[in-house]
């Protein structure tokens, strides 16, 4: 699918305005897509974009892209205004509508200075945070304070077996079905494991994961000790 976008936004030429409500109320993606639509149109120009180049420019794939058109569509930002014929595929048609009077309106009421979108009592906070954040001396604070959001990634520890009491009987079973050896044998080697640990101290992340091997490594003892039967010659001295 193709686009074409007309700015009515009366920009300047050779640089694009996008208001801090845009800034303020999306995400980046959308920041990011209405300012390369607006950056494309020109000023009062009409631009043919393709979807492949759109996704390759904003480095999202369809499906973000398509969602963040309807944001923008849905927040009335941007117009879908029909589609247009092309000797391939009809190219959908966009114009930018013009929001700086809802941009100023909303800071206007907010009594928010309009040099950093950010009141004066916020200004003075969010400069000691910035203060307080600089960790390395070349890094220095900027004169006006940014607004950073800080993305914590919640990583969640497996503990299911960190314990040998977290063997159940259902994983004993799974464990002589899998092998196909008997539940028997399996809890043998559930005993081996303790021991081994109580004797030598050991700790292990996942117990499951090592009664498995305690498993597998007697079976492959069992076979190598077959095979260096089938090997050893017929004693004939008593023939």
């Amino acid at each position: 699918m193709d686009y074409k976008v007309i700015n009515e936004s009366n920009d300047r030429k050779y640089f694009t305005i996008v208001p801090n409500y845009v800034l303020n109320h999306s995400s980046a993606i959308d920041q990011a897509l209405y300012l390369q639509m607006k950056r494309v149109a020109g000023e009062d120009g009409l631009c043919f974009i393709t979807q492949k180049h759109l996704c390759k420019k904003l480095g999202i794939g369809k499906d973000k892209l398509r969602a963040s058109l309807q944001y923008l569509i849905k927040h009335e930002w941007i117009e879908f205004v029909g589609t247009t014929e092309s000797k391939t595929r009809p190219i959908n048609t966009y114009k930018i509508n013009d929001i700086w009077n809802l941009n100023a309106e909303f800071y206007r009421e907010k009594k928010i200075s309009p040099k950093s979108a950010l009141s004066f009592n916020e200004k003075d906070k969010a400069r000691k945070t910035i203060d307080k954040t600089c960790i390395s001396p070349k890094i220095r604070p900027e004169t006006d304070p940014i607004r950073r959001t800080l993305l914590r990634r919640t990583i969640k520890k497996n503990t299911k077996y960190s314990s040998l009491k977290n063997i159940q009987e259902s994983d004993l079973i799974e464990i002589s079905q899998k092998y196909k050896v008997s539940l028997g044998f399996v809890k043998l080697k559930l005993e081996t494991l303790k021991n081994y640990c109580e004797a030598k101290g050991r700790r292990y992340k996942n117990y499951k994961s090592a009664l498995r091997n305690f498993v597998l490594g007697d079976m492959q003892k069992q076979v190598e000790r077959r095979q260096d039967d089938t090997k050893r010659g017929i004693d004939a001295r008593n023939i």
